[in-house]
């Protein structure tokens, strides 16, 4: 009897312990990122998002070679990698592009604002996925995604230090990455392959890091070099830091139950604006906090339909598997 207890216990420490360690890399690396491209470190995107793709590369076929146990989908991705790689090819171009962007918009916008915009992703998505079919319109989602577009404009409104070229290019970022994961999510469920988080960030990396690359040596100039030479430790640091979050996204995505990840996603917006406050000693006007109040309200909402969808889902899917078993019998 004292067993489950017990059990329970666990259970709850190493949610606990998991969903602490992703909010805090998260947070970390979104932070650590903005503190990279301050003019008197390295203000050179393009540069630090080919570091960054260029490190995971390394360390993705590193931790491989000596874990091979971390990537389940390996072997059905190896042998189909030509067509893998025809549908990871784009993917990695556009989130490069959104990596580059997402970065660049540091240079001019803090870090609070930008997390209230990235808040507009799942309003993104879902107009996207209407647009392309893989979702139906539904009147109760759109007044649920009015509730996070209206807590949205609060923040944009209420920004004390607006840059119109800085909101640009986090909407430019945002829209690259959205399309990035809906034809991702397209494509690999399209050609039969459903890849573990880290199998997929092995082939995207690489893929991700040839445009940089290229990006990378052609708006080189002297003062990137000095830069680099200056805070190369720091850089590595940063781009270890990028490495692991892809290890904590795998770990909770395994680890954590559904409502879970979506609680702790909740709790890591919190603490990215709270930690830019607090960091960086970016303001943070009244009005935006009560629009990020009524923005994580409308985000709550929408995981709650989302959750009652994939319910409903399953339940359909087991009296579908009941009925055929039953025929067969």
């Amino acid at each position: 009897m004292a067993s489950a207890p017990h059990a329970n216990r666990s259970i709850a420490m190493e949610s606990f312990a998991v969903g602490a360690m992703y909010i805090s890399t998260s947070a970390g690396l979104i932070t650590f990122n903005k503190y990279m491209m301050s003019k008197d470190r390295f203000p050179h995107a393009v540069q630090l998002t080919m570091i960054h793709m260029a490190t995971t590369s390394a360390l993705s076929f590193l931790l491989y070679a000596v874990a091979p146990g971390l990537y389940p989908s390996m072997e059905k991705a190896k042998s189909e990698w030509r067509t893998l790689l025809k549908y990871i090819a784009p993917l990695g171009m556009l989130f490069a592009l959104s990596l580059y962007a997402s970065n660049q918009a540091y240079a001019y916008c803090s870090v609070a604002f930008l997390q209230f915009c990235k808040e507009g992703n799942i309003v993104l998505v879902f107009v996207m996925s209407c647009c392309l079919g893989l979702q139906k319109f539904s009147w109760t989602k759109t007044a649920v995604l009015s509730v996070v577009l209206v807590g949205c404009s609060f923040c944009a409104h209420g920004e004390i230090n607006f840059v119109l070229i800085g909101f640009g290019i986090q909407i430019f970022s945002q829209v690259c990455e959205c399309s990035k994961n809906l034809i991702g999510e397209v494509v690999t469920t399209g050609a039969g392959m459903k890849l573990d988080v880290l199998t997929f960030v092995l082939f995207q990396a690489p893929c991700s890091l040839l445009p940089l690359l290229v990006a990378g040596v052609a708006s080189w100039h002297p003062a990137v070099g000095k830069d680099l030479l200056e805070t190369w430790p720091l850089l590595l640091a940063n781009a270890s830091v990028a490495f692991l979050l892809n290890i904590c996204i795998a770990l909770t995505i395994k680890r954590l139950s559904t409502l879970a990840f979506v609680i702790i996603g909740l709790m890591k917006d919190t603490v990215i604006v709270c930690a830019s406050a607090i960091v960086f000693q970016d303001p943070i006007s009244q009005q935006q906090k009560i629009g990020f109040t009524i923005i994580m309200v409308g985000v709550a909402l929408w995981s709650r339909l989302k959750l009652q969808e994939a319910a409903t889902a399953s339940e359909k899917e087991a009296l579908m598997h009941k009925k055929e078993t039953g025929s067969k019998v």
